[in-house]
Order: structure tokens, then C-alpha cells, then sequence
């Protein structure tokens, strides 16, 4: 038994001191940080937003549409009301400002982790998977050193040196490793939970975005589909088949590095579309920071022998350009 204990200690200790470039995690901060002002900004800064928040997270008592479970955040500070909920609003749009540019290290994401949880949790009703995504982003960048490069942190630390932006230094990859399985968490378990419905399925033509592009709770052009005439139901459910095999399949990346490009660009085509023709919310942008997470040098080395090995011919030689 300690044997084994001994062993799977060690390979847990040889897993967590595996280094690597800061780059791919730097890159994760600085997409997190900008859907977090996607989310925030709008909110506090557009009539719109204004009346949204102090329709949905506010106590009907302050002038919200309902009365509010409330939290223990909320209450710390006086309820939910909004002389909190909006400077807790500005605090994360703050937060989320110091991420992009790194500055102050890990703190910003605990303030905004903090901050955002307790204005925007006091109306489930009104959530998504964006903003739960967002919020286990939060947590995996306070795992790992996200200002090391790329920074304003960067710059100050190398500022008796030569000021650089940059730092090549190794940190430790199994923050970067952890946020690249969230991802294929999200995509796997999303395309499984889309094969309960008939439509994501050959056994109703795969006929899944044809219909959504057309509902007026998604879409933002419903009526664009339908006057378009039938014929765009034959593309659509193309499409459809490729992004339901894209999800469920997404899992294999974690496996073959050299998959990862491939799959990378099918997923941006995929929340391209689904920012410009649908409404739901920030789950396309923060879904999108996470991709810097699946390349590592070694996954980009992994991609160049794939490339090669389709430059091949039968024979084994390169084709060169001529």
C-alpha cells in the first residue's frame, strides 16, 4: 500500500513541476479579462444595461422586477440594492481592465471573482453558461503565475534591467494544462447533452440550427432564415452535423496534440457564427479566451510533423516548392 501511495505521490510531483512558456496562460488572462469588460461594460455604461441591472439584481423593494434570494456577499454590504450592486459592477470592470494589462498579479482576478459573483448570483433566473464559465476561468487563472509575461508586472520586474514586456521564463504548466480540460469538459459534455434532442440527429435531418436561426429567443435575425426560402435548410444541416460531431468529439485533443489546430478552427468558425447571429450572452467570448490553453510548444511542434506528414508523398518524400 505505501508503495503505491509513494508512486502515485511521484507522478503527482513529476505532473505539477512539468515547465513551459508563460505565453499560452498570459494569453488566457488577457481573453479572460476582456470578456469580463464584454460582460461589465455594457452593463454599467449603456441605458440598457443600467435598467437590466436594476431590474434583474436589484431587491423589488429598490425597484427589481422580484424579490431576490439575496446572499451573504449582498448582505455584508446592505442587500441588494443598488448602492452595492453597481459599484461592485465598477470594481469588476476594474478587475477586469488590471487583466488585460497585468498588473498587481493574481489579486485583481480574486477581487473580480469575488465582486462578480456577488452582483450578478442574486437572480439565477437570468444566468448562463457563459457566466459560469467565466467564473471557473476566474478560478483556474488564480492557479498559476498569469502575469509572468506580457504585463505591466513584466515590465516593472525587468525595469533595472531592460524594461520588457516580455519574459521567456518557464512557469508551471498544469494551470495552462487544467484550463485546456475545462474546455473539452465544456464542449464534450454540451454535445452529449445535445444528442437528447431529435433535432442535433440524423433522425430529424440534423435540422437543429436550421430551426434556432429562426427562433426569436436566439436568434438575431429570425426573420432572415425564413425569407430566405427552404433551400438554406440543406447547408444548415451540414452545419449542424459538423458542430455536434465537433462537440462530442472535442474530447480526442486531450489525447493528440496534433488534432488541436484543426479543432481549433472549426471552434472559431463555430462562436464567429454564433456571435454574429445569435444572443447567448458572453459564452462565445470566454469561450474563445480558453483557446491559447490548448497550444504549448510542444502541441505547436506536434502540429508542424502533422503538417509535414500531409506535405508527404506515398514514397516518404517532401514535395518542395519549385
Amino acid at each position: 500500500m505505501i508503495p503505491r501511495l509513494r508512486q502515485a505521490f511521484e507522478r503527482l510531483a513529476a505532473l505539477t513541476s512539468r515547465t513551459e512558456s508563460p505565453v499560452p496562460l498570459a494569453l488566457f488572462r488577457i481573453g479572460v479579462g476582456c470578456s469580463l469588460l464584454w460582460l461589465i461594460v455594457p452593463l454599467l455604461l449603456t441605458r440598457v444595461g443600467r435598467d437590466v441591472v436594476g431590474f434583474a439584481f436589484v431587491e423589488r423593494s429598490s425597484g427589481g422586477y422580484r424579490n431576490l434570494a439575496g446572499s451573504w456577499g449582498a448582505d455584508l454590504f446592505g442587500g441588494a440594492i443598488p448602492e452595492v450592486i453597481f459599484p461592485l459592477l465598477w470594481i469588476s470592470a476594474l478587475c477586469g481592465l488590471l487583466m488585460v494589462v497585468g498588473l498587481f498579479g493574481r489579486l485583481p482576478v480574486l477581487v473580480a471573482a469575488v465582486a462578480t459573483r456577488i452582483a450578478l448570483s442574486q437572480n439565477m433566473d437570468v444566468s448562463g453558461a457563459g457566466d459560469a464559465l467565466l467564473g471557473n476561468a476566474l478560478l483556474l487563472l488564480l492557479l498559476g503565475d498569469i502575469t509572468a509575461t506580457l504585463s505591466l508586472d513584466c515590465r516593472w520586474r525587468t525595469r533595472h534591467h531592460q524594461p520588457s514586456w516580455i519574459d521567456p521564463s518557464p512557469i508551471a504548466a498544469w494551470p495552462r494544462q487544467l484550463a485546456a480540460a475545462q474546455l473539452c469538459i465544456v464542449y464534450t459534455s454540451t454535445g452529449v447533452q445535445k444528442l437528447v434532442s431529435m433535432a442535433w440527429t440524423p433522425f430529424d435531418g440534423f435540422s437543429a440550427l436550421y430551426q434556432i436561426l429562426q427562433s426569436p429567443h436566439w436568434a438575431r435575425f429570425p426573420h432572415l432564415i425564413g425569407d430566405a426560402g427552404g433551400w438554406l435548410a440543406i447547408p444548415f444541416s451540414l452545419l449542424t452535423a459538423l458542430t455536434i460531431t465537433w462537440e462530442v468529439s472535442f474530447v480526442v485533443v486531450l489525447f493528440k496534440r496534433s488534432l488541436r489546430p484543426a479543432f481549433a478552427v472549426v471552434g472559431i468558425g463555430v462562436h464567429l457564427g454564433i456571435l454574429i447571429f445569435m444572443e447567448v450572452g458572453i459564452f462565445s467570448v470566454i469561450s474563445l479566451a480558453f483557446y491559447p490553453t490548448l497550444f504549448s510548444q510542444q502541441t505547436l511542434a506536434a502540429a508542424r510533423r502533422q503538417v509535414g506528414r500531409f506535405r508527404s508523398d506515398p514514397a516518404g518524400r517532401t514535395h518542395r516548392p519549385t
